[in-house]
C-alpha cells in the first residue's frame, strides 16, 4: 500500500512541477516581449524625446514652385505618418541662412526628424551635429555616396547620371543626330554638374556630331534667366537645342526662343502645371519628371520608420521618366492631387 502511495504522490508532484514550470516559461516570455514593446526596437531619438511629433521640412528658396510642391507633398507624407510638419527656410537660395535657422530649429526640442533638401556640403556639419542628438534625417532629391555625410539616415529619390543619358539619348535622336545643344543650370551644385556632365559625355557617345555647349548659370530669378539664355542663342546661331537641368529652365528657354525667333528642341526638368503646359503645347519638347511628389512624401515615411528604429536602406530609388507631349495625362492627375491637398 505504502508503495501505491509513493508512486501516486510522484507522479503528482512531477505534474505540478511540470505545471509550474510551464506557467513561468510563459510569464518570462511576456516580460521580455512586453520590454521589447516600450523600447528596444525605438530609435535612439524616440527613448531620448518620445513625445516629439514634427518633422520638419529644410529648404532655401522656398516660395519656388518646385519647392512648394515638395512641401506639400512633404506635409501630406507627415500627416499619412502621425507627424505635425513645419517648413524651415529662406526665400532667397541661401544655404547659410538656411543652415542657421535649421540651428534654431534644433534648440526647440521638439524634433522628431528632418528631411534636409541639399546638394551642398555645407551642410554636412549640421546634419552631423542632428544625427548626434539622435534625430533622424533624410536627404531627400540630391544623391550621395552612402558615408559621404556624416549623421545622415538616408537619400531618396532619382538617378540624375540615368535621366541624363536618356535625355541625351532622346534629344540627340530628336535632333537628327546633327546641331548644337546650350546647357543650362539653376546653380552648380553636384547634382545639376553631374546631369550636365552625363549628359554631354552620352550625346558625344551616341551622337558624336552633335556639339554641347558648356553649361551656363540660369539662376532663379525668370527675367535674369531669359536674358541669359536670350544671350547664349545670339552668341550661338548654331544652336538648336537647349538642356536646362532646373525646373525654371522650360520657361527660360521657351520665352528665350519667343524673343530671339528660333525654335528649339527644348528639354527641362520637373512636372510644374506651367512647365506641362509648355509641352502640350509645344513649346517645349518635353520635361524629366524628377519624382518631385514621390520622394517628399516618401522622406516622411522613412523619417517614420527610422523614428521606429527600423534599419533604413541607404538610398531609395525612384524613377525620373522622359515626359513628351502624349505621355502627359498622370502628371495632369498628380497636379490635381496637389490642388486639392492645398485646398484642404
Amino acid at each position: 500500500m505504502f508503495s501505491v502511495l509513493l508512486r501516486r504522490n510522484l507522479r503528482e508532484n512531477s505534474r505540478f512541477f511540470q505545471t509550474a514550470i510551464w506557467c513561468l516559461a510563459l510569464v518570462l516570455t511576456a516580460l521580455v516581449v512586453s520590454c521589447d514593446q516600450e523600447g528596444a526596437g525605438q530609435s535612439p531619438a524616440a527613448k531620448a524625446n518620445p513625445k516629439a511629433r514634427k518633422f520638419y521640412w529644410i529648404q532655401p528658396l522656398k516660395g519656388h514652385p518646385v519647392h512648394q510642391l515638395t512641401q506639400i507633398a512633404f506635409k501630406e507624407g507627415c500627416k499619412h505618418a502621425g507627424y505635425e510638419f513645419e517648413m524651415v527656410g529662406t526665400e532667397t537660395w541661401d544655404v547659410g541662412g538656411t543652415v542657421a535657422l535649421g540651428e534654431q530649429v534644433l534648440a526647440r526640442g521638439d524634433v522628431a526628424g528632418l528631411a534636409i533638401w541639399t546638394g551642398n556640403p555645407a551642410y554636412n556639419s549640421f546634419i552631423e551635429k542632428a544625427a548626434k542628438s539622435g534625430i533622424p534625417v533624410v536627404l531627400p532629391h540630391f544623391p550621395a555616396v552612402e558615408g559621404s555625410i556624416p549623421g545622415a539616415t538616408g537619400i531618396i529619390g532619382c538617378d540624375p547620371a540615368a535621366y541624363a543619358r536618356e535625355a541625351a539619348v532622346e534629344l540627340g535622336k530628336a535632333m537628327g543626330a546633327k546641331g548644337t545643344v546650350a546647357v543650362t543650370q539653376g546653380s552648380f551644385n553636384t547634382t545639376e554638374n553631374l546631369v550636365s556632365e552625363t549628359f554631354k559625355k552620352a550625346m558625344t557617345e551616341n551622337y558624336p556630331q552633335v556639339k554641347v555647349l558648356q553649361p551656363a548659370e540660369e539662376g532663379f530669378d525668370p527675367p535674369g534667366a531669359i536674358a541669359k539664355a536670350v544671350a547664349i542663342l545670339q552668341g550661338n546661331p548654331d544652336v538648336v537645342a537647349a538642356l536646362s537641368t532646373t525646373g525654371g529652365g522650360p520657361v527660360t528657354w521657351a520665352n528665350a526662343q519667343k524673343e530671339t525667333g528660333r525654335k528649339l528642341l527644348i528639354v527641362g526638368m520637373d512636372y510644374t502645371l506651367v512647365n506641362l503646359d509648355l509641352v502640350k503645347s509645344g513649346e517645349v519638347y518635353a520635361v524629366i519628371g524628377q519624382p518631385l511628389w514621390e520622394e517628399s512624401h516618401g522622406a516622411a515615411e522613412l523619417l517614420a520608420r527610422a523614428r521606429r528604429g527600423e534599419k533604413i536602406e541607404w538610398w531609395t530609388r525612384l524613377p525620373a521618366p522622359f515626359i513628351t507631349r502624349d505621355k502627359l495625362g498622370p502628371y495632369y492627375a498628380l497636379l490635381d492631387k496637389v490642388e486639392a491637398a492645398i485646398e484642404k
